[in-house]
């Protein structure tokens, strides 16, 4: 069987997530999938690195950028094979998600200036008798940002729910906002807010001090769907067939007890 990848644009929130389907790959066999964008930003896919056991690999990218083709590729055996590309439509410039995406919240971009610092890990040590000191030496820590954002109503409600649960939180841009980063995972280490205007409206500049962090659970992939979703993915599949160019669940499953134990839910 031809290794395959697709990606799909699901409907179980907004901004729509993406569903990667990737089959044929032989048992044993590594497989990588990685996200490119326009901009030439390449980035990994939440359990898109592992061993394949013969069966259809299904994935989640609920961390795409906005507004911007993306091309999903698998590196399968030392063969790169790629998915059309796709585009995640936003209203807005932004959002502001928990780290599986769950929770999203469209925000203003208060401020294109985004400072940002690092530090050197690297140490010097003082040694009696030299007056040159021995030195430990390491890469630099990542980027501290400071984020401002804009919200109203519902919105303010929403990212400081998101804040409080004290969890990593997601950046989502469109691209061409200066050199912002598009897509940054960070963890929030302090924040305040103020409403901004003299009137009667509710909008609230939130300013954020967030130390990026890399993916925490790189191997894990993320489920997220409604049922519709689910009926149009495995639309194409029938219970048994002698036909191996026919899909069936047993590319997914090697029992119906499997397939009647799995929490379709998520």
């Amino acid at each position: 069987m031809a290794v395959t990848l697709q990606a799909t644009l699901l409907s179980a929130a907004a901004p729509r997530p993406v569903q990667l389907t990737l089959g044929g790959v032989p048992a044993g066999q590594r497989f990588e999938v990685v996200a490119t964008t326009g901009d030439g930003v390449r980035r990994g896919v939440s359990g898109g690195v592992g061993v394949s056991t013969g069966v259809v690999v299904l994935l989640i990218d609920n961390r795409t950028p906005l507004n911007t083709p993306i091309t999903y590729q698998a590196l399968v055996g030392g063969v790169t094979y790629a998915a059309a590309p796709v585009t995640v439509d936003s209203a807005g410039v932004a959002v502001v998600q928990s780290l599986d995406g769950r929770d999203v919240v469209p925000v203003e971009i208060a401020s294109l200036t985004e400072q940002r610092s690092a530090e050197p890990r690297s140490s010097t040590f003082e040694i009696a008798g030299r007056s040159d000191p021995a030195a430990r030496l390491d890469v630099a820590g990542s980027f501290s940002y400071s984020w401002t954002f804009d919200t109203q109503g519902a919105a303010t409600v929403a990212l400081t729910e998101i804040l409080r649960t004290g969890r990593p939180i997601v950046r989502r841009l469109n691209p061409g906002m200066r050199d912002l980063e598009t897509v940054v995972i960070g963890l929030v280490r302090s924040w305040k807010d103020e409403l901004i205007t003299d009137g009667l409206d509710t909008w609230r500049r939130f300013s954020l001090t967030v130390r990026e962090i890399a993916d925490p659970q790189p191997s894990t992939a993320l489920v997220v769907f409604v049922w519709d979703d689910f009926d149009a993915a495995l639309s194409n599949r029938v219970w048994s067939s002698t036909d191996p160019a026919v899909r069936t669940f047993d590319e997914i499953f090697a029992t119906w007890d499997e397939f009647d134990a799995a929490n379709w839910a998520g």
